[in-house]
């Protein structure tokens, strides 16, 4: 199963917005059942014994805050790319002239 970028949680997000929270939650809650129904869905390469445990292993790298689980690298960086072409000449109408 698709955990990143999933179809049903892309329907949630958009049924919260509308104001459908009975919705919200039911594909919230459909989306947590599949995940537990799909058995090992962690992306992280270590063999490690949080493996797999999501509350464990996101609790311990909010603890030592030292780097973010493997499987939200991915996700940070798509949000970072999209921040760094922000300032990549959209800001500055000069710094664009002067390419």
């Amino acid at each position: 199963m698709r955990i990143d970028g999933n179809d049903l949680m892309k329907q949630e997000i958009q049924a919260s917005k509308a104001g459908n929270e009975d919705e919200s939650w039911r594909l919230k809650q459909e989306f947590l059942k599949q995940v537990r129904d799909n058995g090992d869905h962690c992306s992280c390469p270590e063999a490690c014994p949080h493996h797999g445990n999501c509350f464990e292993c996101v609790t311990l790298h909010r603890g030592h805050q030292d780097h973010l689980p493997y499987c939200m690298w991915e996700m940070v960086n798509q949000k970072m790319k999209a921040i760094s072409q922000l300032t990549e000449g959209s800001f500055c109408t000069r710094c664009q002239e002067n390419q």
